[in-house]
């Protein structure tokens, strides 16, 4: 079967992954900071055990850093409502005929019966959700450590994906209680005065800068919107992102959910980076347990923010419940 790099349409590195075990250490109980300057792989074989949330939650845990989420924190996201103004993030886009969409079938029936039948139409949909497109939540079971080796997140073995589907880490997991809470932006786009340039990097200087224009600390259970203003002009061959050496701030921060108007990494990968060409996906998912939702829609979102100079509201995502699924097409409803 393909890789996830091949089936995005670009050939992998040759180099072999370096496995590095990730072990539990005690920045789980609030340990000194592991903040580090992460410039290439080496870097990051090194920092990995460190951002590993594995066990964190026990050994069967797989909801990952969606455990930062409480009901206290809920009940106190729900406060964040006062307008019930709502904005939806996800990307509109044509049912059938879609750009950029594998796999894509769409079949319309409509039936003209006679009473006392009914009358009305139905339609099938195909596509595979993964990808620059569709706006969707990866599962945890999507990415696995390097050439699977080390398993999936909390070590559940790779065998646990079966033709059936995923055994373990499904996207039913989190839809089970869906992920609702404090949803926050930082406006990258808006802090630079502009759109990035597809390809830039952002790096934890300019999300600690975004926090200080905004008045605003991104915190323990927060669902983490990053805007870089490219949206749909981000693709696989030339992407902004996170670099790695933003994992470390998410991982101390505590992020529950990162999303971004992109894929949340960098394409093509920075210089240094060989091995780990896509750190975000290939470290959040498997070793941080962090769900990813990538292609979010935030042009209407930043302008609602800056209207009402507050970047910070309650958000609702429901991720469906197709057990075994490694992602499901959602649209994130933010209100104010």
């Amino acid at each position: 079967m393909p890789s996830r790099r091949q089936f995005l349409g670009a050939a992998l590195s040759g180099a072999t992954a370096v496995a590095v075990p990730a072990t539990a250490d005690d920045s789980f109980a609030g340990g000194p900071s592991i903040t580090a300057s992460i410039q290439n792989d080496e870097d990051l074989d090194r920092l990995l055990p460190k951002l590993s949330n594995w066990g964190r939650w026990g050994t069967e845990d797989q909801l990952g850093t969606l455990n930062f989420i409480t009901p206290a924190m809920r009940v106190a996201a729900a406060k964040l409502i006062r307008s019930g103004e709502v904005v939806p993030l996800a990307r509109e886009m044509p049912v059938a005929g879609a750009e950029g969409l594998r796999k894509q079938s769409y079949e319309m029936f409509r039936y003209l019966d006679p009473q006392p039948e009914e009358s009305g139409c139905m339609d099938a949909v195909g596509m595979v959700y993964h990808g620059f497109t569709v706006t969707h939540i990866d599962a945890l079971c999507h990415m696995f450590t390097p050439e699977g080796k080390q398993g999936m997140y909390n070590g559940f073995p790779v065998s646990a994906v079966t033709p059936h589907g995923a055994q373990k880490l499904g996207v039913e997991v989190m839809g089970a209680t869906g992920i609702v809470g404090r949803g926050v932006l930082l406006d990258i786009g808006a802090l630079k005065g502009k759109a990035l340039a597809s390809g830039s990097v952002i790096l934890p200087a300019d999300l600690d800068a975004a926090e200080k224009r905004q008045i605003l600390r991104v915190g323990e259970g927060d669902i983490l919107f990053i805007r870089n203003g490219a949206g749909p002009r981000n693709v696989f061959k030339l992407g902004t992102g996170l670099h790695a050496s933003c994992l470390p701030w998410l991982r101390e921060r505590k992020v529950a959910v990162l999303s971004s108007d992109c894929d949340s990494d960098v394409h093509p990968a920075p210089a240094g980076f060989k091995r780990w060409a896509e750190p975000i996906h290939m470290v959040a998912i498997p070793y941080m347990g962090l769900p990813l939702l990538d292609n979010a829609d935030l042009e209407v979102l930043s302008a609602r923010c800056a209207k009402h100079r507050r970047w910070e509201f309650f958000v609702s995502i429901a991720p469906w419940r197709f057990k075994g699924a490694t992602s499901s097409p959602v649209n994130p409803l933010a209100i104010f």
